[in-house]
């Protein structure tokens, strides 16, 4: 198995180093191809990834999987989603995703991604467990697992009007994109959004209960200049009847907040229970087992184990 991961960046130097070193410290099974998409930039984010990149050739850095390929591109583009069609446009890997300069992936991350696609060689798309951190690398919070419905998922209503998706959580296999991409470059933030509505269309996305990453939240990234939330009403479909429902039920579940999470979790099942979308796949002692959660909070420990 091959992942290819695109590296979307411009200027990019303060973070980039630690992203790197993330993703070239995997172990396992597989194979890594490592494309850095840079947009010109302006610092020495290239230079910083080159000098990775001979270090590896040189044997100077340790390979803890079957190969790690790193090669860079540097061009003026149209935006973080043209970067990202562009890596894919010259990967050659089984698995892909794309990581920004400033995100980290978990020691095991891709083991476990790679082990759940062996395991279940009917699976198109699955997505681990991401939490936050600022800019020092500091953790700002623990994402817990979650249940996605599909329905809901090719409704955009996932960031919209029910918790949200995290990007460097996502994995999918390259036929997947051939069927759903390329992204449109007109959408500054929301190309993401966009591209899960999308691939619902054509394949179920499976939830891992695996900690696969960390997302870094800071000034100066796109999403907090502005215009995020608009980006997404111009990449959704129309509101519809089922939308409108998960705003009436996740609005105030998250202006309660935790104190009050166990009286959603209770009331979730009653409203809203899918059988399908209620299945979610759980590492037990290294191996990929399906598990049958009971609200949309996936409870590992007391989750039925299915045969």
């Amino acid at each position: 198995m091959k992942f290819s991961i695109i590296a979307p960046v411009r200027n990019m130097e303060p973070w980039i180093a630690r992203a790197i070193e993330s993703v070239i410290s995997q172990e396992g099974a597989f194979e890594i191809e490592y494309i850095l998409q840079d947009g010109a930039s302006t610092d020495k984010t290239v230079a910083v990834f080159e000098e990775y990149r001979a270090k590896l050739e040189r044997g100077e850095i340790p390979v803890r999987c079957k190969g790690i390929t790193m090669r860079s591109f540097s061009e003026k583009d149209d935006g973080p989603n043209d970067a990202i069609n562009k890596g894919f446009a010259q990967a050659s890997g089984d698995i892909y995703t794309w990581a920004d300069g400033d995100n980290t992936y978990m020691p095991g991350a891709l083991d476990a991604i790679a082990k759940t696609f062996s395991a279940f060689p009917d699976i198109q798309w699955v997505y681990g467990v991401t939490h936050t951190m600022n800019e020092r690398w500091e953790p700002l919070s623990k994402a817990p697992c979650r249940i996605f419905r599909q329905d809901w998922l090719a409704l955009g209503i996932y960031s919209q009007e029910s918790y949200p998706t995290a990007q460097n959580g996502m994995f999918w296999r390259s036929e997947l994109w051939r069927k759903a991409g390329p992204i449109p470059t007109k959408y500054l933030v929301a190309g993401d959004y966009w591209l899960w509505m999308n691939m619902a269309k054509h394949a179920r996305m499976w939830v891992l209960n695996f900690p696969i990453g960390n997302f870094m939240r800071r000034s100066g990234q796109a999403h907090t200049l502005g215009g995020f939330k608009e980006d997404q009403w111009d990449a959704r479909p129309r509101r519809s009847l089922r939308a409108w429902g998960a705003r009436l039920f996740f609005s105030p579940q998250s202006r309660l907040g935790p104190r009050y999470e166990h009286f959603f979790l209770r009331l979730y099942p009653f409203l809203y229970r899918n059988e399908e979308a209620m299945i979610y796949i759980d590492i037990v002692g290294g191996v990929p087992v399906k598990k049958k959660a009971t609200t949309y909070q996936c409870d590992p420990a007391h989750d039925e184990t299915l045969k």
